[in-house]
């Protein structure tokens, strides 16, 4: 009896006789009867590793199929002739597949009668990529042993006991090294690669320059000047910049050297190993890693897509890398290269799961939901040690309105309808419940869940730690609507920087436009079409920022989040709101926001001496609201929150009192987790709401480690804002600043504010500019830009390399004529000890000197010009100065006074030659000798 849709489905009583009866009715000759066991609801078929593929197995429990893909024909024809559940059961022992296995449309089944392949319970089935090898090893020199194993073979994974090995490296690999395992500045010297009989298979893995990320390169040849030839592999999309120290190759025999490594040469077939203390390889399981992909689910198209298909249970193990064998494609504007495969692929599905299993030490991506996926799940398994992301969720450029790329920005849009182009992306997928940690062994742009151009995916109730990058990232705005919630999310960022545990970026079709910040917010939604909430998550970073809303980031909800040790970022955005949060240790990183942004900061709790950091913002320009928070800093002051602050209507109903966690609280105990507030907790009475201090992550997980309070920056000099033709400067003293204006280095000086009426704004520089060189010369700090600076004379042109908007630009300005008035950090030599202090200078100069008590310590500036006066303090606790002018003395200048007098002029001379001429100061006497600053007549 066959049910037909439309009419009620009778209980299903099939003998397994007439179930075989009914298949070999359909024409499919080739299958034995009877073919399975069936079951009230359904069939079930049995695969075990004893079974066979032969007439004698029938697919049930005592006379089980010997391999999937032959449950798999059977399981086809039963689903395609009945519309009745089908189960197969594997049951336990290592699959070692020949072959990817591939489902398609003909592996559908229904909701009401789905195709589930599971391992039996309590058995642990195992999917291998690789093969069992049985070498019979010989000494090949010392420690190191060889076999002969045949031609053939292409793996670049080689497992022991089920243990990944270590492809031979320099330098030695290192358990305690953060960074690929060790890392060397001279890891492709010509001195090293001399040392090499094969160079061509020696394979680089480096950071990116800027450490986003990695690159990686094969080597393919050697030049006359012995440097390797390199071929980037394209795993990055911020360019193949190489770190100059955090470096490492692998792949090369003369580097065999170290218990745990091993070298296959390929084309002779032998395979090199040094085995550990402990390894008996007369009885060790040795396996390889061949395959890229173990199971491969892909639907004809979005219209045909497979459906109603599950895994469940299985361990995937031992695939081979895809560092160096697939293709990367950039994804859009976001800093992210990936290759579109894992060990579990699909593409063109529908409620097609992958659950409860374990990805053990895959090579590549674990998961990958490649283009069209819909209502597709992964959860409760467990991810340890993948080579590159966990789960991938990645739709296709073709979905995509007017992209936007690294090499070719749109500067204007046409096509204003919001929303994906195609059905080619994924939508409401849900991952749930999973253990991800120590992702990224191989590549570097990973993390445990990677989304990009999707929509509505709900990442849920996961614990993610231990990655070189982000926890979770979003790699643009396209198309919003995702539910972050409930996750555990700590020590990620280990071995990359500028980035968060949780990490987005939105550069979408607004942001790359060359359009007023109106204009921008008007298409902010374009793609970032729904609000993208983060709600709930416990999260702990070790840098400054737990939630990273980096470039156009728009349309967030961020809310009921326990952040620990950091903070969040939001960059030039809209539609941010952050509510009901609490920050530990962390606080509000804001940079280079626009106009009228449309943002929300309230009803959060700061404990943190240091709530707001604000780089390139104007508040009275974005306007914002920033209200009814309550700040906490173990009753010392709060920086920030201040007369000055309230004045511009921030924080106007907030408070600074203590918030009454329970325990001992965060100040004696860095380890709590529980920040749950009192009845009585005035946080209360501002709005903030208690949230569950449970149900972070996966029940029995690791969980963060303790807070690391963070001192004051040991040198306030660094971070000094001084004056630079109008506008103010300062050096690239911290890694977020280096991140607001999306730098590599720490080189140039960047310009924090420039007012419309400036001389700076009039010759073009705009705010968040950074120069980086001055007529050719390369600036590092403030002294190697005025070094250059006061030898040009006055009235000439300057030309200004900048860096702006993450881009590189010139700018050309003529150097101010008459006087001009410069800091005292613009002397360019210091002599003996001086001091500097932040807090005692005036007028229109920063609020600085340098001093010193030495007597013949001395600063000297160079300059061009025909005068100069020197700018100190004269006090009684002054003294005598000497002044030379072109290393002649100009005698003793008594810098003494009953009453104070900052910014004094104690020493000026004029009717210099036009031309470059020196001034020194040096101390003779008196308890002081203050600096203050210059004028410079040109």
């Amino acid at each position: 009896m066959r049910w037909r849709p439309g009419t009620s489905r009778p209980p299903f009583r099939l003998t397994a006789v007439a179930a075989a009866a009914a298949v070999l009715s359909t024409g499919l000759a080739l299958l034995p009867a009877p073919p399975a066991t069936a079951v009230a609801g359904g069939i079930t078929l049995h695969v075990s590793a004893q079974g066979t593929d032969r007439p004698v197995g029938i697919g049930t429990a005592a006379r089980p199929f010997r391999t999937i893909e032959r449950a798999q024909r059977v399981a086809r024809a039963i689903s395609r002739t009945h519309l009745v559940p089908v189960q197969v059961v594997v049951h336990g022992g290592t699959y070692h597949l020949d072959r990817t296995l591939t489902f398609d449309t003909r592996d559908s089944g229904t909701a009401r009668a789905p195709v589930r392949y599971t391992a039996a319970p309590g058995e642990k089935v195992v999917l291998s990529g690789g093969r069992t090898l049985r070498p019979d090893w010989r000494t090949h020199s010392g420690a190191v042993k060889v076999a002969d194993i045949g031609t053939g073979l292409d793996f670049d994974q080689l497992f022991v006991d089920g243990e990944r090995q270590i492809l031979a490296r320099y330098p030695n690999y290192d358990p305690a090294a953060q960074i690929l395992g060790g890392t060397a500045a001279d890891a492709v010297s010509p001195a090293r690669v001399a040392t090499w009989k094969n160079p061509t298979t020696a394979l680089v893995r480096t950071l990116h320059n800027g450490a986003w990320g990695g690159n990686s390169f094969k080597v393919t040849g050697v030049r006359a000047d012995g440097t390797p030839e390199l071929q980037w592999v394209g795993d990055n999309n911020r360019g193949s910049g190489m770190h100059a120290t955090h470096r490492m190759v692998e792949n090369v025999f003369e580097e065999l050297d170290a218990p745990g490594e091993w070298f296959h040469d390929k084309a002779a077939g032998k395979l090199y190993y040094y085995a550990p203390d402990g390894i008996d390889l007369t009885t060790a399981r040795i396996e390889t890693a061949e395959r890229a992909e173990l199971i491969r689910v892909e639907g004809e198209s979005p219209d045909r897509p497979v459906r109603h298909l599950s895994f469940s249970g299985f361990t995937f193990t031992q695939t081979h890398r895809t560092l160096f064998t697939h293709p990367y494609e950039k994804l859009q504007l976001g800093d992210w290269a990936i290759a579109r495969t894992g060990a579990v692929y699909l593409r063109n599905t529908e409620y097609v799961d992958v659950r409860d299993g374990f990805f053990d030490q895959v090579g590549g991506n674990a998961v990958f939901l490649d283009g069209y996926n819909r209502r597709n799940t992964v959860a409760g398994s467990e991810f340890s040690h993948s080579g590159a992301t966990d789960v991938a969720i990645i739709g296709r450029p073709d979905a995509v309105r007017e992209p936007s790329t690294w090499d070719s920005f749109r500067k204007t849009i046409e096509d204003t309808t919001p929303g994906p182009k195609s059905e080619n992306h994924p939508r409401e997928v849900t991952v749930s419940g999973n253990h991800m940690h120590d992702n990224g062994q191989f590549e570097k742009q990973t993390s445990g869940v990677q989304i990009s151009m999707s929509r509505r995916i709900t990442v849920k109730g996961n614990t993610i730690h231990d990655g070189p990058r982000a926890c979770i990232d979003i790699n643009d705005g396209t198309w919003g609507g995702h539910l972050i919630e409930d996750n555990s999310l700590f020590d990620c960022v280990k071995e990359t920087s500028d980035h968060g545990p949780f990490n987005s970026w939105g550069r979408d079709r607004f942001w790359p436009l060359d359009a007023d910040d109106a204009t921008k917010k008007a298409y902010a939604k374009l793609d970032a079409m729904e609000t993208t909430v983060i709600r709930h998550n416990r999260i702990r970073h070790s840098s400054a920022w737990d939630i990273d809303l980096d470039d156009g980031s728009s349309n967030y909800l961020i809310e009921n989040n326990l952040l620990l040790n950091g903070g969040v970022k939001l960059r030039e955005g809209f539609h941010r709101t952050v509510r009901n949060n609490i920050f530990v240790n962390g606080g509000g990183h804001f940079h280079v926001w626009y106009a009228d942004t449309g943002d929300v900061v309230e009803n959060n709790i700061f404990v943190t001496d240091n709530p707001y950091d604000l780089i390139g913002v104007d508040m009275a320009k974005s306007g914002p609201l920033i209200d009814k928070n309550l700040f906490w800093n173990n009753g010392k002051p709060v920086a920030d929150v201040n007369d000055a602050w309230r004045a511009q209507g921030l924080d106007a109903h907030s408070a600074i009192a203590d918030p009454k966690f329970p325990g001992a609280g965060p100040f004696a105990d860095p380890s709590q987790l529980d920040y749950t507030v009192a009845d009585d907790s005035p946080a209360l009475a501002l709005g903030f709401r208690n949230f569950p201090m449970t149900g972070f992550g996966v029940a029995g997980s690791p969980t963060p480690p303790p807070l690391e309070w963070r001192a004051a920056p040991a040198d306030p000099y660094k971070s000094l804002a001084e004056p630079l033709l109008g506008a103010t400067a300062t050096q690239i003293h911290s890694d977020e600043l280096k991140s607001s204006v999306g730098l590599t280095d720490y080189d140039g000086l960047a310009l924090k504010t420039v007012p419309p009426d400036s001389y700076a704004a009039q010759q073009g520089l705009r705010a968040n500019d950074v120069i980086r060189a001055v007529d050719g010369h390369k600036v590092t700090d403030r002294t190697s830009y005025w070094s250059v600076y006061h030898r040009i004379p006055a009235g000439d042109q300057i030309r200004l390399s900048i860096w702006r908007n993450q881009a590189a630009a010139e700018v050309t300005l003529a150097k101010p004529a008459g006087t001009e008035t410069v800091n005292n950090t613009a002397a360019t030599a210091f002599t003996g000890s001086w001091g500097f202090s932040a807090n005692r200078g005036a007028g229109d100069l920063a609020d600085d000197v340098h001093y010193t008590t030495a007597d013949g310590a001395s600063a000297t500036l160079t300059f061009h010009g025909t005068g100069i006066a020197v700018l100190g303090e004269k006090y009684s606790d002054q003294g005598d100065v000497e002044v030379f002018v072109d290393g002649v003395s100009q005698g003793l200048v008594d810098t003494t006074s009953a009453e104070r007098q900052v910014q004094a002029v104690v020493f000026s001379v004029s009717g210099l030659s036009a031309g470059e001429h020196t001034v020194q100061v040096v101390k003779r006497s008196g308890k002081y000798a203050t600096l203050d600053g210059f004028r410079i007549t040109g």
